[in-house]
């Protein structure tokens, strides 16, 4: 019964290496769209401590923008999807 196993093992052992190479990942975009951030829903909203600022995330990215309103202020984007925005106590840190 080893034998059968010790030559599955020894078989399987290069196509687990193949599988790990690095080789980057596929996706390219042939097109992009502009998104209008005037309204949103489900969306996660945190306060900064000194109350001057609001920090949202929208459709996996995150923003921040004056809480009396204007403009936004992007602060990640790509592929991670980032969600539930919190300022540290100290308000100098957005996790």
């Amino acid at each position: 019964m080893r034998f059968p196993l010790l030559l599955l093992a020894s078989l399987l052992l290069p196509l687990q290496a193949f599988a790990q190479e690095k080789t980057g990942l596929p996706l390219e975009s042939d097109r992009s769209f502009r998104v209008d951030r005037t309204e949103g829903s489900w969306i996660s909203i945190d306060v900064s401590p000194d109350g001057t600022m609001l920090a949202f995330d929208y459709l996996g990215d995150l923003f921040t923008m004056p809480i009396e309103g204007g403009d936004t202020t992007q602060i990640t984007s790509g592929m991670a999807f980032d969600a539930q925005p919190r300022f540290s106590p100290d308000g100098k840190d957005l996790v």
